[in-house]
């Protein structure tokens, strides 16, 4: 399932289940069908739908977090990962990036590998989630897969933004340096 079907499924799944998950609480017991059940509809033909309603126009997405309050929520984000996540282990994010305007090539370097071992670990936390979905389909409630996508769509925003702040440093030290362009 790719990122914004999982997206606008997850989105859809919350605005079907927000007067059950209001009236109850209890997070022991599902609530609602499971993911199986809803996936398994979902794959039912559609009836015939009457007049089309006009699209909705969604808001661009201006309000990305910063680099700062994505390290702010790591730990939270690590301890709901363990919780929603039992076996999947979210990394931890790489130290400061150098300054792109006095670092050394050493130390461009050196943060060029942790920046790559930072998303090679976070992508394979995303495939663990994934697993762990597919694996648990028909035991997870809404709530439970929410909470899930959740962590899979925060690890893919880190990754983003940390690699694009690596990538602003990096820029500032080859127009420093006169550095030619790597193949990245």
């Amino acid at each position: 399932m790719s990122l914004l079907t999982r997206s606008l499924f997850a989105a859809s799944l919350t605005l079907a289940t927000l007067p059950a998950l209001a009236a109850n609480q209890d997070t022991n017991r599902p609530v609602g069908q499971t993911m199986g059940e809803i996936a398994r509809q979902a794959d039912q033909p559609a009836a015939r739908a009457p007049a089309a309603a006009p699209a909705v126009q969604l808001p661009a997405a201006s309000n990305l977090p910063t680099m700062g309050e994505v390290v702010k929520q790591q730990d939270a984000q690590a301890k709901a990962a363990a919780a929603a996540a039992p076996g999947c282990t979210r990394p931890q994010m790489p130290g400061k990036l150098p300054d792109g305007k006095t670092a050394t090539e050493a130390e461009m370097r050196n943060a060029q590998v942790a920046v790559k071992t930072y998303v090679t670990q976070s992508e394979a936390f995303n495939a663990c989630l994934d697993k762990l979905v597919k694996v648990s389909l028909n035991k997870i409630s809404a709530r439970e897969y929410l909470a899930l996508i959740q962590q899979y769509d925060l690890t893919v925003t880190a990754m983003q933004i940390f690699a694009e702040r690596f990538n602003v440093q990096l820029r500032a030290y080859k127009a420093r340096t006169g550095a030619q362009p790597s193949g990245q």
